[in-house]
């Protein structure tokens, strides 16, 4: 056997012992990955709607499945960046909110937010965050919870004010030395506010 085929049968055999044991773990990890994955969401848009979050996830998983639907994207949200938007009922079945997930391009990649509306369709319910790789100690303070707070109760369109100012109803504060990402934000809210206005109203199917 000559050296070139030796070095071959050498780099697969290296190869299979280093790559078999990832893909065993991988494949191994994936299920419970993309449950965790679902828990996540459930609770994220469950916060957004301003449901109470149960402590186990299993009960999470029961409100959701209870009080929540998948329904068609509206109109306005359709196209390449269509996702997910949720109905929420109340206690007795009856239309209680909605919920829109939007994805927009941030600072260091993209943010996905999940905006809930009261049956209104114009009053914010609560907004939770996905996905945000922001930079940590400014931009990713987007996901502490006196940002996400500030949204409940108010109606877009959004303008922001300086961190600490006192908002108006269609203001939020901004956060401090970072702008772009704050500036993301407004965005992906706005543009959610708009495709809120495409939902059913209240009591239609």
């Amino acid at each position: 056997m000559n050296k070139r085929v030796s070095l071959v049968l050498f780099t697969i055999a290296v190869t299979v012992v280093f790559i078999a044991p990832l893909t065993f773990l991988y494949l191994l990890t994936k299920p419970i990955v993309a449950l965790n994955e679902e828990v996540y969401l459930k609770r994220a848009v469950l916060a957004a709607a301003g449901l109470d979050l149960p402590a186990s996830n299993a009960d999470a998983k029961a409100l959701f499945d209870g009080r929540v639907e998948v329904v068609a994207s509206p109109a306005a949200a359709s196209g390449p960046a269509a996702e997910p938007v949720y109905r929420v009922k109340d206690a007795s079945g009856a239309a209680a909110g909605w919920v829109i997930t939007r994805t927009g391009p941030g600072l260091w990649g993209d943010i996905t937010a999940v905006v809930g509306f009261a049956a209104d369709r114009e009053r914010l319910s609560g907004i939770e965050f996905l996905k945000q790789t922001e930079t940590p100690g400014l931009g990713a303070r987007i996901a502490e919870r006196w940002f996400k707070q500030q949204f409940s109760g108010k109606r877009g369109p959004f303008t922001t004010v300086a961190e600490g100012e006192p908002a108006k109803e269609n203001e939020f504060d901004a956060i401090t030395g970072a702008t772009f990402t704050s500036n993301a934000v407004k965005d992906i809210v706005n543009a959610v506010v708009g495709a809120a206005g495409s939902l059913p109203a209240e009591g239609t199917p």
